[in-house]
């Protein structure tokens, strides 16, 4: 496999002005990229790094059969010389068949994900290194002069049907993987929809056709894709999204959430994830004894969106947010799930990494306020659902004592705040300087609180949902355009 060091490290190790022939005798390589797995089978890692001010391709190692420690690949002192391949970047194709086909300044920036390369890549590389460098792993070099003609081998004989399905197979998981490492970028799903294409797979087609619709578009355009989308769906949905007893969402040509009842999830979930790259999962009827196996489902740590619908005692909802398995965790919705103030409490410094917080409908009133304003993370929060919480003006006073500086949206729906809670949103005013979106949707508040909220320096603030308070729609429009008033 290739996987590239960046400018930054690779002059760490060389020093800021290397040059072609010295030996790094590197022995690692900090990364922890999913897309990797397939050397700890044994295998080489060829590292490479771009070199100013023209993009200059170096091969700076080659590591055998390393091993990951959990953190890093881990190999003898390679004693590879540095060696410049930029001519071979035309013959590299990887087992993926593009090859290196980055335009100019993004060279390095396209080989980020890395790619597994073929037998006739391994021979081009290691005959430009004069060997490949300590081939038999003994630490002495056993690097050789490169034979004219070195990196240009003659064409292979055909393997046999096994072993072409064999790399078809393996190739087809690779790309998989770097799909699912890389979940937020459409190059890695690109490289894999021209690898089914060129096997007239019609998953190729569906996968270029949904990332373009989740882009710009003329209108003619689009909709002309969405009818094509429409009948690949039609046709050979069934096929690709076949998950009985589940919901799916699709986005960009993948399944991007999944979602049913806890038993069925734990059973079915697994293999999903070998071949989606899932970053949402809905689970219904959780509850006190099956929190333990969720936990301990391989797939969990993958997951960055979490909804739970059941019940959950304190003991239960405390192991769920100190799991290491949601470290990476950025939305967690736990609506109705019968959360009180006491579980609260466990919030304490975990959960770093999560933006989004939905408590609705737990019934945990003000004193569940009081434990969530001592959450280490609550600052970091860019929405918060609030809403059927027993709430009274006390809780929102308690919670916008705190400065929210990255809060986006809050709803306080359906809880009993008054007027007396609208006096502190604004009395609060500075410590929501990006707050947009207000809802207060039944909140028992009139027309003179509406009145002195509009009038509060909330510089962001675009909408205000004030339905079901016995405010008209023609009070609302006469206030102020960013209210919403009505049943």
């Amino acid at each position: 496999m290739m996987a590239i060091v960046s400018k930054a490290v690779f002059e760490k190790v060389a020093g800021k002005s290397p040059s072609v022939g010295a030996r790094l005798r590197m022995d690692r390589y900090v990364s922890g990229n999913k897309a990797l797995e397939p050397l700890s089978n044994g295998g080489k890692l060829y590292l490479v790094t771009v070199r100013p001010p023209d993009e200059a391709l170096w091969l700076v190692a080659v590591l055998e059969k390393p091993k990951f420690d959990g953190e890093q690949w881990l190999a003898k002192p390679c004693d590879t010389p540095i060696t410049d391949i930029s001519d071979l970047r035309g013959e590299i194709k990887f087992a993926s068949g593009v090859g290196i086909t980055a335009k100019k300044g993004a060279l390095g920036m396209s080989l980020q994900t890395p790619r597994a390369l073929t037998d006739e890549d391994v021979e081009l590389l290691d005959g430009a290194a004069g060997g490949g460098g300590d081939a038999d792993g003994d630490g002495d070099g056993d690097a050789k002069p490169a034979k004219k003609g070195a990196g240009k081998p003659g064409k292979p004989l055909p393997p046999p049907p096994a072993a072409i399905i064999s790399q078809s197979l393996e190739r087809k998981n690779l790309l998989l993987q770097a799909v699912a490492s890389d979940p937020d970028s459409d190059d890695p799903r690109r490289v894999y929809a021209d690898q089914l294409t060129t096997k007239n797979d019609p998953r190729g087609e569906f996968i270029l056709v949904d990332i373009a619709l989740a882009g710009p578009l003329s209108i003619r355009k689009r909709e002309a894709l969405a009818a094509r989308r429409a009948e690949l769906m039609a046709k050979h949905g069934k096929t690709w999204f076949n998950f009985a007893g589940l919901t799916a969402r699709v986005s960009r040509g993948f399944v991007e959430s999944i979602g049913g009842k806890i038993g069925k999830l734990l059973k079915t979930a697994p293999e999903i994830f070998e071949s989606e790259p899932v970053s949402e999962v809905s689970i219904r009827e959780i509850d006190d004894e099956t929190i333990d196996k969720l936990l301990a489902a391989p797939w969990l740590p993958h997951v960055r969106r979490l909804v739970l619908r059941g019940k959950l005692d304190d003991e239960s909802f405390g192991k769920l947010v100190t799991s290491p398995s949601l470290a990476k965790l950025t939305t967690l919705n736990v609506t109705g799930t019968k959360v009180s103030a006491d579980a609260l409490g466990y919030l304490d410094g975990n959960l770093a990494n999560v933006r989004t917080l939905v408590l609705t409908g737990n019934k945990f009133g003000d004193d569940g306020i009081e434990k969530l304003v001592a959450w280490k993370h609550l600052p970091g929060l860019e929405t918060l659902y609030a809403s059927g919480c027993d709430l009274s003006s006390k809780g929102v006073a308690a919670l916008l004592g705190v400065a929210l500086g990255k809060l986006d949206k809050l709803t306080f729906t359906n809880n009993d705040i008054g007027d007396k809670g609208l006096t502190q949103i604004v009395a609060n005013a500075k410590n929501l300087p990006l707050l947009s979106y207000l809802e207060l949707v039944n909140t028992d508040i009139s027309k003179n609180g509406v009145k002195a909220l509009v009038k509060a320096k909330l510089p962001a603030l675009r909408r205000i949902d004030v339905r079901q308070n016995g405010i008209s729609e023609d009070f609302a429009a006469e206030e102020d355009a960013r209210l919403r008033a009505g049943k």
